[in-house]
């Protein structure tokens, strides 16, 4: 990457709102199912839903009170993840509201993604902290992201016609399913968590990850790809 280039990002001199991505890059859609099927046709290296809830759906996650809330982490089949999750989540002090939308959302991943037989792993999150603070791309097949509560995750595209690539923001609820990194094939679309360390806010995130059978990056899951 370009040293100027870097230097734009770090520098955050802009922050893009309502900008149209490059289809290349990024792929707007309608919902989780037209998601996740873009995603797996890996044209672009983004798909992005751009998705509201109800009022009182997006206050009852507002309301929550996550000073005790341990991070729930879960591998393995479809199945077996949702009904381990939902019998986490039903064991919370939580709006059903709440409770109800996270398992209607991993649901529906799960239902349009199955026709792959898939290993999923999932982590629900409350975040804090600057944690994935550089702009990086997992090594994993395909990753999706929404935040419930707080700042949505930010990404850039490097490749961007722009003269200097301007950091897009995930807003609360939208859903974004990252392409991870990719031997042979040139990277364009970063993402990182954004900065909140300074202040007292707090952000509470699903990440959701697909892996294909035959995946060519098996071997080396876990790793990353970071611009630094």
């Amino acid at each position: 990457m370009e040293p100027r280039l870097m230097r734009a990002i770090m520098a955050e001199r802009s922050v893009a709102e309502g900008v149209v991505p490059d289809p290349t890059a990024a792929r707007l859609c309608s919902g989780l199912a037209e998601l996740v099927a873009e995603a797996g046709r890996e044209k672009a290296e983004l798909a992005l839903w751009n998705r509201t809830l109800s009022q009182h759906s997006a206050d009852a996650f507002a309301n929550l009170d996550l000073c005790v809330f341990e991070d729930i982490r879960l591998q393995g089949a479809g199945v077996e993840v949702l009904v381990t999750l939902e019998s986490k989540l039903n064991s919370l002090n939580w709006s059903r509201l709440v409770v109800e939308q996270v398992l209607e959302d991993v649901r529906a991943i799960i239902d349009a993604s199955a026709f792959w037989s898939p290993h999923y792993a999932l982590r629900l999150e409350s975040v804090d902290d600057d944690a994935c603070r550089k702009f990086h791309k997992d090594r994993t097949d395909i990753r999706l992201i929404t935040t419930y509560r707080g700042a949505g995750t930010q990404w850039v595209d490097i490749a961007s016609s722009e003269s200097e690539p301007l950091i897009q923001d995930l807003a609360t609820f939208d859903i974004g399913a990252f392409l991870g990194r990719r031997d042979g094939r040139a990277q364009r679309v970063f993402h990182r968590s954004p900065p909140i360390q300074s202040s007292d806010l707090s952000r509470l995130v699903l990440v959701l990850d697909i892996e294909r059978p035959g995946w060519v990056s098996h071997s080396l899951k876990g790793a990353v790809q970071r611009i630094t």
